[in-house]
C-alpha cells in the first residue's frame, strides 16, 4: 500500500459516490480512507466495514480526481485480516483449496483437461522446450465449471478453424491467482505468480491468449513476463481476415456488458463490440456502458465471498435489458457469464433472456 498516494486524498466522496455496491451494503471507501489517514488504523470488523463486499472493479480508483487508487485501501484491509486468520469459512476453504490443488473449486488437477474430452480436433499440450505461437490460458472457472467449458471450448473451436497455432499448459497450469491476491493472500499469489511463470517460461511462444479479463489483467500487469498478453477479443479482431468472410451474420439484436477487468482496468472497450458488430443486426447499449458499467458483482473473489447483501448488481442489469426489450447479453468474462445468468434464474426470466459468452456465438455462426 502506497500511503503517499493515498495521503492526496481530499475526502470529495467520489470514490463511495460511484461504488457500485456502496448503496447496499456498508461498505464506504472514503470513510475507510479517512480513518487511516487520521488514525492510521485498517477496519478492524470486515462485516461492519464492508471491507468484504468490495468486488474490486476500481471504479473509486478510476473516479478518483487525486490518484490516491482507493481500492489499496481495502486490499491491504482484507491482506490484514487473512494475516490475523479473521475470515470466513468460504474464504479459508478457497485458499485452502487453491493451495493444495492449484485452483479455488478444490478440483483436483489431473481434472483440469476433462473438458478438452467433448473437442474434435487435438490441443496440443506444451512440453517444456516446445513452440507455439501462442499459449491459450485457460483459468479454473473454465477448466472446471461445466457451463464454462462450453467457453474453452467455443475459444478452441475458433482458433483451430482460422488456423491459429496455439497449445495450453493442461496440469501445469495453476490458478492465475487474480481473485486469491484480492481477497488477501499476497504470500499464495506470489508462489502461484512464480509456478505459472516457470511454467511459462518452460515453453517457446510468442504470446498468451486469455479467455478470462481476470487472468488477463494479473498476466499483463501483475506478472512480469516478457510477453504480449492478448484476451481473445483484441486477438480475434487482429486476426479477422482469417474469419470475417467465414462468418454467417444474424438477425439478433444484443447488448454487450462490460467487464471491469477488461474495460476499466484495461481499456479494452471497443474490440469486443467489432467483433459483435460483426455478426449482429444491431448491438445496443446498457444505461451504464464502457467507463460507466455496472460490475456484475462477480470479481473481488465474491464468487467465494458469502455475501450479506441481498440485491445483486447483475439482476439489475436483467432487469434493464427487459427494459430495453433486449432478448441476449453477451459477455467477454466466465464471472459475468456465471452471475449474469444466475440473475436470470433469479428473477424467473432466462427463457426471455440469454446470456452468451461473444466466442459462443462466433463458433455458432463460423462456417
Amino acid at each position: 500500500m502506497n500511503t503517499k498516494i493515498l495521503s492526496n486524498c481530499v475526502q470529495c466522496g467520489r470514490c463511495s459516490g460511484g461504488c457500485p455496491v456502496a448503496m447496499k451494503s456498508n461498505l464506504n471507501v472514503r470513510k475507510i480512507l479517512y480513518s487511516f489517514l487520521i488514525n492510521n488504523t485498517l477496519p478492524t470488523d470486515g462485516n461492519k466495514s464492508g471491507v468484504w463486499e468490495c468486488t474490486t472493479c476500481s471504479t473509486c480508483n478510476q473516479r478518483c480526481p487525486k490518484s490516491c487508487e482507493p481500492l489499496e485501501i481495502i486490499l491491504s484491509a482484507r491482506a490484514n485480516f487473512v494475516e490475523r486468520g479473521r475470515i470466513s469459512a468460504s474464504v479459508i476453504k478457497a485458499l485452502e483449496n487453491t493451495l493444495l490443488h492449484g485452483n479455488p473449486f478444490g478440483k483436483p488437477k489431473e481434472k483440469r483437461t476433462d473438458w478438452l474430452k467433448k473437442i474434435d480436433s487435438p490441443v496440443r499440450i506444451l512440453q517444456k522446450g516446445e513452440t507455439a505461437d501462442y499459449l491459450l490460458f485457460v483459468c479454473c472457472s473454465n477448466a472446471y465449471d461445466p457451463r464454462l467449458q462450453e467457453v474453452a471450448r467455443s475459444v478452441v473451436k475458433i482458433l483451430s478453424g482460422i488456423k491459429i497455432d496455439f497449445g495450453i499448459l493442461g496440469e501445469e497450469e495453476n490458478c492465475c491467482g487474480s481473485e486469491i491476491k484480492r481477497m488477501g493472500e499476497v504470500g499464495l499469489f506470489t508462489e502461484l505468480k512464480e509456478k505459472n511463470s516457470q511454467a511459462i517460461e518452460g515453453i517457446k511462444v510468442k504470446g498468451i491468449i486469455t479467455i478470462s479479463p481476470h487472468c488477463y489483467n494479473v498476466l499483463k500487469n501483475e506478472y512480469e513476463l516478457n510477453l504480449p498478453v492478448y484476451h481473445y477479443t483484441t486477438l480475434l479482431l487482429q486476426e479477422k481476415e482469417r474469419w470475417q468472410n467465414r462468418i454467417n451474420r444474424t438477425e439478433e439484436i444484443g447488448l454487450f456488458h462490460d467487464p471491469c477487468f477488461l474495460g476499466k482496468m484495461n481499456k479494452v472497450y471497443d474490440q469486443p463490440r467489432q467483433l459483435l458488430k460483426s455478426i449482429l443486426k444491431e448491438l445496443k447499449e446498457f444505461d451504464r456502458a464502457r467507463e460507466n458499467s455496472l460490475c456484475c458483482e462477480g470479481g473481488g473473489g465474491r464468487m467465494w465471498i458469502e455475501s450479506e447483501s441481498k440485491e445483486r448488481l447483475a439482476e439489475k442489469r436483467i432487469e434493464e435489458a427487459l427494459r430495453l426489450g433486449i432478448e441476449k447479453i453477451f459477455v467477454a468474462c466466465p464471472f459475468c457469464l456465471s452471475t449474469l445468468e444466475d440473475a436470470a434464474k433469479v428473477k424467473g426470466v432466462e427463457e426471455k433472456i440469454g446470456v452468451m459468452d461473444i466466442t459462443e456465438f462466433l463458433a455458432q455462426n463460423l462456417k
